[in-house]
């Protein structure tokens, strides 16, 4: 048996710790640290005019964004479009501290914490598209930045009282307590991450009907992750370790590319009405995140995970279904339903290397498949010859918290998350049959957007 450094993150700690830091929409990590507890993926349809419409977008598909939304919809243009988007992402700096008292087999005193998130806002040309229709043929190539985040977090909880002294099993490396000692630290996780993921995108429909089209996508998708996390102690009773000192720490510092596809219809029994279905293939990414050398416990991390180890980011597969009606000229209704497979997420999935859940590396993480719901309706006026739309919208966002399984006995630590509503409005007009200007905005509890779109049609 051989004695390790004290591991001083220990579960009755983390627990409330957990419940503190926990964010409102914990997704897509690829990891359990951190910089990944909240990507915000860009998963709506592209472009100012499906925004105002909750998103719903599916079944109508009758602009360039249909190279995304629905690569099927792109046979209803007749001249070549050229789209772009530019979208404003705004995300609130979050901070929070309390203090309690925590009794239990690995800890018993007093616990002092207090967390601050500061994600930055974005303003970033999001999507680009160009669609070349031939008879009953269309081509169309687009870029979508699916992914664009930059964020740093700062999460510190002081404790004072007795806590276990933890060891290492030799026959199966299994951390085990071996005893007791008085303790008072202050532990630090400082962290910060910048990650984007970009898709190129071929698409290439097919009018077999005249009310049924086929479309189908090529998407070549890059990613590029630069994160760090620094686990920092301070021994508040003095000695060697009076000063910050780093405990252990982690770096990413990778890109990698995958290929995927879409698959999209669309079928209009009647002038009225329209019906559109899609699947869209996640990205499968490999980055490398290596723990450095440096460090009171780097030596137990590297024995643990190695000095370096791959993270899998697999973007979730979805399957989408829409309809939309016209009751009279002016009015169009529109409500979509999207299946996503977050429990793709979980491929290779690391746990253990959190500051919470630090040294286990055999913490079980679930996280279910949910549904999204959008609705929409559009009106369309006349403002002399110009025609002018507007628009309102909702969509619900699935809880996709990746949460400690029952089995794990953490689920205080790693709570399930909440389905969160988001708002949407916008308006937009036609100029000279040749120009469209779309503006749109998208509120929710968590998070604002706001986007502007133009079609240029030659």
């Amino acid at each position: 048996m051989t004695r390790t450094h004290t591991s001083w993150t220990r579960r009755p700690v983390a627990w409330i710790l957990a419940l503190l830091l926990a964010p409102a929409s914990l997704a897509f990590g690829i990891s359990d640290e951190e910089i990944f507890r909240d990507f915000p993926f860009n998963v709506v349809n592209p472009g100012a005019r499906a925004l105002g419409l909750g998103g719903a977008f599916i079944s109508l598909a009758d602009d360039s964004t249909a190279a995304q939304a629905n690569p099927a919809g792109l046979v209803a243009l007749r001249r070549p479009e050229l789209f772009a988007e530019l979208r404003a992402q705004r995300y609130e700096t979050s901070s929070i501290s309390t203090s309690g008292t925590v009794s239990d087999t690995f800890f018993q005193g007093d616990l002092t914490t207090s967390a601050v998130s500061e994600p930055d806002s974005i303003l970033s040309p999001t999507f680009i598209s160009y669609v070349i229709p031939f008879k009953r043929v269309a081509l169309g190539f687009s870029r979508l930045e699916s992914l664009n985040t930059q964020t740093r977090t700062s999460n510190v909880f002081a404790i004072s009282g007795t806590e276990a002294i933890v060891g290492v099993e030799p026959e199966t490396g299994d951390p085990i307590i071996i005893g007791t000692e008085p303790v008072d630290l202050e532990l630090t996780a400082d962290a910060d991450v910048d990650a984007s993921i970009i898709q190129y995108n071929f698409a290439l429909a097919f009018d077999l009907h005249r009310r049924f089209s086929l479309g189908l996508t090529g998407v070549v998708g890059t990613a590029d992750i630069r994160g760090r996390v620094d686990n920092l102690f301070v021994d508040l009773t003095g000695g060697p370790f009076s000063q910050p000192t780093l405990d252990y720490s982690t770096r990413i510092d990778d890109s990698d590319i995958d290929y995927a596809y879409n698959v999209g219809l669309l079928w209009r029994p009647a002038d009225w009405m329209s019906v559109g279905a899609v699947y869209r293939q996640g990205l499968r990414l490999v980055v490398e995140e290596t723990i450095a050398d440096t460090g009171a416990r780097a030596q137990q991390a590297q024995s643990l995970f190695g000095a370096s180890f791959e993270n899998v980011l697999h973007t979730p597969d979805s399957y989408g279904l829409g309809i939309s009606f016209r009751p009279s000229e002016p009015w169009t209704i529109l409500v979509d339903v999207v299946n996503l497979e977050y429990s793709d997420l979980l491929e290779d999935y690391v746990s253990g290397l959190n500051r919470i859940s630090f040294p286990s590396d055999r913490v079980e993480f679930t996280v279910d498949d949910g549904n999204e719901y959008h609705a929409g309706l559009e009106r369309i006026f006349l403002a002399g010859t110009t025609p002018i739309a507007m628009r309102l919208g909702a969509w619900s966002d699935p809880d996709h918290r990746i949460r400690a399984a029952e089995s794990s006995g953490l689920q205080a630590a790693f709570p399930a998350g909440e389905r969160v509503t988001h708002y949407t409005a916008g308006f937009g007009m036609t100029l000279k049959q040749t120009i469209q200007i779309d503006f749109a905005a998208d509120i929710s509890s968590v998070n604002s957007s706001f986007v502007v779109s133009t079609i240029y049609g030659f």
